[in-house]
């Protein structure tokens, strides 16, 4: 980002999440759950961009496992290793057939749940990618990392990975590659209505919302943050296990008119819609690990 330090006072005083971490200029924010960090803001020079979605995995087998399977993929992708990061931990980057960055990480340090308030942020949420071809990107996270879609609607593909939570990435079909938007969970609507009536006192106004998705049937209210960096709070995403069926736009669509569960959410504002091509994704950015030797080629969010 342009300004790393006015972004993280933002996050820690107005969105409520905490510095654990500084290096060179970049600064790690954790929230209550257990992870060493969920969001890290690092000095851009440039435009801002996505540097890499970092996804956490169960142990070193699953690590390795995936490792083969991206590496059959014929893409960039590091050698699994120790970390020497922030965090710590054991994995490896690589980036999808379209130059996106992503890692997979295990074993890294974790906080004991911080009690914090009940208007805090958990975790991340989701992540929600745009793209002009969503089918390669879910094709992608299905055949390489074992997602699988658990729901479509509209525009929108939403995938599950080894989680009860409905989805931990959304691929949004859109004329741009680009980031959709990031989502930090809260514990229910209280809290979703508190975060929001907080960022509206610090000058921060409703992009959309709040409402009630249908699918998923979270809650929501959406936000441009520093450099409009867009934002969601949401709360009461579904739970599901492998009985849980899919549906396909149809069931999902809406009467016309009609925005959310609830029929009371206005439409987006224009800002919302035009900061939607705003973040592109940072180039040659797979490598999380400069100890590894690199293969030649064939949910926690990082910032530029």
């Amino acid at each position: 980002m342009a300004d790393p330090e006015r972004a993280a006072r933002f996050y820690v005083d107005v969105w409520k999440l905490q510095v654990v971490a500084r290096d060179h200029g970049s600064i790690y924010l954790r929230a209550t759950c257990d992870a060493h960090h969920i969001l890290a803001i690092h000095p851009a020079k440039g435009p801002g961009a996505v540097r890499r979605t970092v996804m956490d995995a169960a142990n070193r087998d699953v690590v390795d496992a995936l490792h083969g399977r991206v590496a059959a993929m014929g893409v960039a992708v590091e050698n699994p290793g120790l970390l020497d990061r922030i965090g710590g931990g054991y994995g490896f980057g690589f980036e999808d057939p379209e130059g996106r960055a992503f890692a997979v990480v295990t074993d890294d340090i974790r906080h004991k749940p911080s009690l914090g308030s009940s208007d805090h942020p958990i975790k991340i949420a989701h992540i929600n990618f745009n793209d002009p071809q969503p089918e390669n990107l879910v094709s992608f996270l299905v055949d390489a990392l074992g997602f699988r879609v658990s729901d479509r609607a509209g525009r929108q593909i939403f995938l599950n990975c080894d989680s009860p939570d409905h989805s931990s990435i959304v691929v949004c079909g859109a004329p741009w590659r680009t980031l959709n938007h990031l989502s930090f969970e809260m514990k229910d609507l209280d809290a979703v209505m508190r975060g929001a009536g907080r960022m509206i006192d610090a000058g921060y106004p409703i992009e959309w919302g709040p409402g009630r998705h249908g699918c998923a049937h979270n809650t929501f209210a959406y936000f441009a943050g520093p450099e409009e960096w867009p934002l969601e709070y949401t709360s009461d995403v579904d739970q599901i296990d492998d009985s849980y069926e899919y549906h396909g736009p149809e069931y999902w669509a809406w009467p016309p008119g009609r925005l959310d569960h609830w029929g009371v959410t206005p439409p987006h504002t224009a800002r919302w819609k035009r900061l939607q091509d705003l973040y592109a994704f940072a180039k040659d950015a797979y490598r999380i690990n400069p100890r590894v030797t690199e293969r030649p080629s064939a949910l926690r969010n990082e910032n530029a």
